[in-house]
């Protein structure tokens, strides 16, 4: 008898020990191991934009997504949709999307229901905008930044553009996604500034 109870225990504990393992396997879902030809910004890019769609249908489940001409800009613009990435290996690319860039991506496709979720406001400006050209540039670009909900140009003097901004984020995620975008450098963070380099 009592060598059935100790069976029956040590099966009950394998039993949690192993239930505690699983629950450890949970897959995120935004996160993305992908292999590039080295560690340049070009091989960056391209796997940040080849595993964009991935990352979508596994937060949709489903690949129709895809179709809808909002996520197929959002892919061509897929490095404004990073957290943050590393290097596991020389030629392995650790790339995590951000949650929110991407559900407000979702959202404005109405592919998902908009959150009750608070956004956050900012002032941001952005130095060294030249000549007209590069105005029309900076206010295409920052339609672009998916955690960027909305952005109101305050004023321009001389070649300061002043934004009030609206993001789904916080201000460190903001300056993440635009070093990896590589137009915007920053230059303060009180105020927030950034120089435009066209």
């Amino acid at each position: 008898m009592a060598r059935i109870l100790l069976l029956v225990m040590s099966m009950f504990a394998l039993s949690l020990g192993a239930g505690g393992a699983w629950a450890q396997l949970t897959v995120d879902a935004y996160r993305v191991e992908a292999t590039v030809a080295n560690q340049s910004e070009a091989e960056r890019v391209a796997a940040t934009k080849a595993n964009l769609g991935e990352v979508i249908t596994r937060v949709l489940g489903d690949s129709a997504a895809l179709q809808h001409p909002l996520v197929r800009q959002a892919i061509n613009d897929a490095p404004n949709y990073l957290a943050k990435f590393s290097y596991s290996s020389d030629k392995t690319i650790v790339l995590n999307y951000s949650p929110q860039a991407i559900q407000t991506l979702l959202q404005q496709a109405q592919l998902i229901a908009a959150s009750a979720s608070t956004a956050q406001g900012l002032t941001l400006y952005i130095v060294d905008v030249k000549d007209f050209s590069a105005f029309k540039q900076v206010q295409a670009y920052l339609k672009t930044v998916g955690v960027i909900r909305n952005a109101n140009l305050v004023s321009v003097e001389k070649d300061v553009m002043q934004f009030s901004i609206l993001l789904d984020g916080d201000e460190q995620l903001l300056k993440t996604t635009l070093a990896a975008g590589n137009k915007l450098q920053v230059v303060s963070d009180k105020p927030l500034s950034f120089r435009w380099q066209n």
